[in-house]
């Protein structure tokens, strides 16, 4: 994920290449950014690749890869914490 995604809500710190073993914030918690993309504060069930565009996430904040629509820029080993993003767009303009 370019530099180019940023956070349009009052909602500090988001690095979407950035990874801990302790959470930062409550998983779960959202955030609007630009491009028409949601942020969210997860927690990897399972390793999850770099740049993955699919993914899922339940609405506690708990992610795993495979048959979502959430993505990551750096990989996630199990159980650490950080950022995905996806692209609601469309939903917006529905």
């Amino acid at each position: 994920m370019a530099n180019t995604n940023f956070v349009v809500t009052p909602l500090f710190g988001v690095d979407f290449d950035a990874r801990t073993t302790v959470a930062k914030y409550a998983v779960g918690t959202t955030g609007l950014c630009n491009l028409s993309d949601m942020c969210m504060y997860v927690q990897a069930g399972g390793a999850i690749a770099a740049n993955q565009t699919d993914i899922a996430v339940t609405a506690v904040g708990q992610a795993t890869d495979g048959s979502g629509t959430w993505e990551n820029s750096i990989l996630f080993a199990d159980n650490e914490f950080g950022w995905v993003r996806k692209n609601i767009a469309g939903a917006i303009a529905a």
